[in-house]
């Protein structure tokens, strides 16, 4: 297919506007040099992609789907030729990243970042392991801040720390007052999952599959600070990695280390083998080496305190 970046152009100032008129007088066209643009891009997709008899003008099922495609693709091709023509000014750096990870780790790092590159502009992309392994196989971000698992021979592994995983369960829970808890107790638990796809549902079931433990997800969220919401509610306990829990904990909510299997997961640096960094880029990865493995030289991660039950007498 023709790739048609006027009408592309033209499309978007269109759908932006809502206005042939309006969008002709933003590209600097006359209304029926627009018309023309923008008629040999539906030609060219075989798809209506604009409303005329609407007013304002509407997108058509065909158009909505295309608009946000051409907005980004637009964008990231200016941001391209911008770099291109001026790579000194204004070093663009995109990463992936858990939210988890970001949340933690990140602040002070992208501060420090600034003051030692004022005109640097950090993207970070707060994703699934498994949105920034796709990131990553795309080469569009240019390393990501995330636990090492399954990739691709295409992508550097720079593991910096291990971290354990904890239960999260309500104060009044019958295992609350431990210091540990086996899998092998959770047996016939109300358990909240993480997303399916997610790399820590699949660290998680592991373990339970190595204790032998089969439990049926009684309910299954896509964010880990909805997961720990679940908890505090009564709705049943979670497994979640360190970095994960809220600290400080939500009232009503106490963790406990998870063991027998002890089980952990190895943040690292990933980057696709084959991409160039940026003296920024460079600069800001070595920045985030040096704030994590801190965390590893330092004592043992350990949850947030919260609210503990005394231990039953023996």
């Amino acid at each position: 297919m023709y790739l048609d970046l006027p009408g592309l152009e033209a499309f978007i100032a269109v759908a932006e506007l809502g206005s042939f008129r309006r969008a002709a007088s933003r590209l600097g066209l006359s209304q029926p040099a627009l018309t023309r643009r923008v008629q040999r891009l539906e030609g060219a997709t075989g798809a209506e992609l604009l409303d005329r008899r609407a007013q304002p003008i509407r997108l058509t099922a065909a158009g909505t789907a295309l608009l946000p495609e051409a907005q980004e693709a637009i964008a990231r091709l200016r941001e391209a030729m911008r770099r291109a023509v001026d790579p000194d000014r204004g070093q663009r750096i995109e990463i992936g990243c858990l939210p988890t990870l970001a949340v933690r780790h990140l602040g002070p790092v992208l501060a420090a970042h600034g003051r030692e590159w004022p005109m640097s502009e950090v993207v970070v992309h707060e994703s699934s392991a498994t949105e920034i392994r796709a990131m990553l196989d795309a080469n569009r971000v240019d390393f990501a801040l995330a636990a090492i698992g399954a990739e691709r021979w295409t992508v550097e592994r720079q593991p910096l720390f291990d971290e354990p995983f904890f239960l999260v369960l309500p104060l009044d829970h019958r295992l609350a007052g431990g210091k540990s808890v086996a899998w092998a107790e959770l047996r016939d638990e109300r358990m909240v999952a993480t997303h399916a796809i997610s790399e820590n549902r699949r660290l998680v079931d592991a373990a339970l599959d190595q204790a032998r433990i089969h439990t049926s997800w009684r309910i299954e969220v896509r964010h880990l600070a909805t997961a720990v919401a679940m908890v505090a509610a009564g709705a049943g306990v979670v497994a979640l990695p360190a970095s994960a829990i809220p600290d400080p904990l939500p009232p009503g909510v106490v963790t406990l280390r998870l063991v027998r299997p002890a089980l952990t997961r190895r943040i690292g640096l990933l980057s696709p083998r084959e991409r160039q960094l940026s003296p920024a880029a460079r600069s800001l990865m070595a920045a985030i080496t040096a704030a994590l493995r801190q965390v590893r030289e330092a004592a043992p991660p350990r949850a947030p305190r919260g609210l503990r039950k005394p231990a039953a007498p023996r």
